[in-house]
C-alpha cells in the first residue's frame, strides 16, 4: 500500500521537472554594458532571480564597474518587494478566511458547551487571529506608500482583530495619504483642464482669424463668442470681437443705403437682395427685416396689378 504514494510522488516530482520557463537566450558578455542589458532584458521578463545571478557574477567579472551593484541592488529590493506584497496579500486572505471561522466555532460551542475539544480548537483560533495583528501592522507600515490598498487592508483588519494605538495611528497615516493622493490628482486634473482649455483658446483664436480672412463675419463673431465663454477676462479675443462686431456694422450701415437707394429708384428686387446679404451679417437688425418685409409687400401688390386684365 505504501508504493503507490510514493510512485505517486515520482510521477510529480517527474512532471515539475519536466516544466521548462522560456527565457531568452543570454551570451557570455565581454563588456559591462552587455552584460548589463542581459540583466535588464531579463529583470523586464520578470526573470528577477537569473539577472541577480547573471549580476553577480558580473561583479566578480567586473569588480571595479559600480554600475552593475547598483543594478544589482536595484533588480534585488524590486524583487524583495514583489514577494513580499504577495506574501502580505496572502497573510491578509488567510486571516480574513480564519475572522470568519470563528464565529461558526463559537456558535458550535454554544450548542455544545461541554465539548471540551471545541472549546480548546476555539481558543487556538481566537489566539492564532490575534498573533496576525503584528504581522498585519508590520504590512501596513511597509507597503503605506507603495500599495495603499494592501496596507489599508492590512490595518483595517489589525483594528478589527484587537484595536491598538498603532492600528488606529496606521489607519490615521492612511487617511492622510489618501487626502494627500485626492489633492494631488485634483491639483493634476485642475492642469490638464487649464491646459485643455488653453488649447481650445488658442484654436478658436486660430478659426475666428481665418474666418475673418475669409470675410465670414458671422462665423468669426460666433468664435470669438465660444472663446469668450470658455474664457470670459481673455483681453486678446474680447478686442478682436470687438473689431470685427465694428467692421461687421459698418458693412451693414453701407449695405443699408444701398438697398435704400435701389429702392428709391425703385429697383426693388434689388434693394431687397442687398438688405438680405445685410440681415445675414447681423440677424438681429429689426429695421433691416422690416425694410424687408415692406419691400416685399410692394412687391405682392405689383405682381397683383400686372396679373389684373
Amino acid at each position: 500500500m505504501k508504493i503507490l504514494p510514493i510512485l505517486l510522488l515520482v510521477v510529480l516530482l517527474a512532471g515539475c521537472s519536466a516544466i521548462t520557463t522560456t527565457v531568452s537566450p543570454v551570451t557570455k558578455a565581454t563588456t559591462p554594458s552587455v552584460l548589463i542589458k542581459q540583466a535588464e532584458t531579463l529583470y523586464k521578463q520578470e526573470q528577477w532571480h537569473k539577472a541577480v545571478a547573471l549580476l553577480d557574477a558580473g561583479v566578480n567579472q567586473f569588480p571595479e564597474e559600480r554600475r552593475i551593484v547598483e543594478l544589482r541592488s536595484e533588480i534585488f529590493r524590486d524583487w524583495e518587494m514583489r514577494k513580499r506584497n504577495k506574501e502580505d496579500w496572502i497573510l491578509v486572505y488567510e486571516t480574513q478566511s480564519l475572522k470568519e471561522k470563528i464565529p461558526y466555532l463559537e456558535d458550535l460551542a454554544t450548542i455544545d458547551p461541554e465539548n471540551l475539544i471545541t472549546k480548546s480548537r476555539l481558543l487556538f483560533w481566537k489566539n492564532l487571529l490575534e498573533s496576525k495583528v503584528t504581522g498585519l501592522i508590520a504590512c501596513g507600515s511597509v507597503h503605506l506608500h507603495l500599495d495603499q490598498a494592501l496596507a489599508e487592508e492590512c490595518a483595517t483588519l489589525a483594528e478589527k482583530i484587537k484595536p491598538t494605538e498603532e492600528s488606529a495611528h496606521l489607519l490615521k497615516k492612511i487617511k492622510q495619504s489618501h487626502a494627500a493622493q485626492k489633492r494631488t490628482e485634483r491639483s493634476e486634473q485642475a492642469v490638464r483642464e487649464k491646459q485643455n482649455t488653453a488649447q481650445q483658446r488658442e484654436h478658436l483664436m486660430k478659426l475666428a482669424r481665418a474666418q475673418l480672412s475669409d470675410d465670414a463675419i458671422p462665423d468669426a463673431i460666433a468664435s470669438l463668442n465660444r472663446l469668450l465663454e470658455l474664457v470670459p477676462d481673455d483681453a486678446e479675443g474680447r478686442a478682436l470681437l470687438d473689431q470685427v462686431i465694428q467692421l461687421r456694422d459698418e458693412k451693414v450701415t453701407r449695405l443699408i443705403a444701398f438697398g435704400d437707394a435701389l429702392y428709391r429708384e425703385e429697383q426693388i428686387e434689388q434693394a431687397v437682395s442687398v438688405w438680405e446679404s445685410a440681415e445675414k451679417l447681423d440677424m438681429g437688425r429689426q429695421d433691416v427685416a422690416a425694410r424687408i418685409d415692406r419691400a416685399m409687400k410692394v412687391l405682392e401688390r405689383l405682381r397683383e396689378i400686372q396679373k389684373q386684365p
